[in-house]
């Protein structure tokens, strides 16, 4: 199977440190968001279900303002990959998550890059 690649345009998944502290209202708006333009940006993939996938993130900032990459931990994404269909389910069983962040001034965006992980991408045990 080809890698599933993902583009949201111009966002970035909020902070934990913003989102931890949002009413559960403001919370359930962002993440419907999320699941729905990211449904949409993986209708062409037809729901493969994987159930051992590396997924790939990352942030494109447009400023260089320094971040700490364990507050941009994706739980909106995962959970919308999920729902998707593209992942059967965003458990430590299922996915192998990793997330970088870089800055493009030009073109801010979100790219998200899931491998099924049938050809031994990682090994279990296997240190990356």
């Amino acid at each position: 199977m080809e890698p599933i690649k993902i583009i949201v345009p111009g966002k970035q998944h909020p902070s934990l440190n913003k989102w931890s502290r949002w009413h559960w209202s403001k919370k359930n708006k962002v993440k419907k968001e999320w699941v729905e333009e990211i449904g949409w940006l993986c209708k062409k993939y037809n729901e493969p279900k994987l159930t051992d996938a590396f997924v790939e993130i990352i942030y494109y900032f447009d400023n260089k303002h320094r971040r700490d990459k364990d507050n941009y931990t994706p739980k909106f994404i995962m959970d919308s990959l999920t729902k998707a269909g593209i992942i059967a389910d965003d458990n430590t069983d299922n996915v192998f998550l990793n997330w970088k962040i870089k800055y493009d001034k030009e073109n801010p965006r979100t790219v998200i890059r899931v491998e099924d992980n049938e050809r031994g991408i990682l090994q279990e045990g296997e240190e990356t």
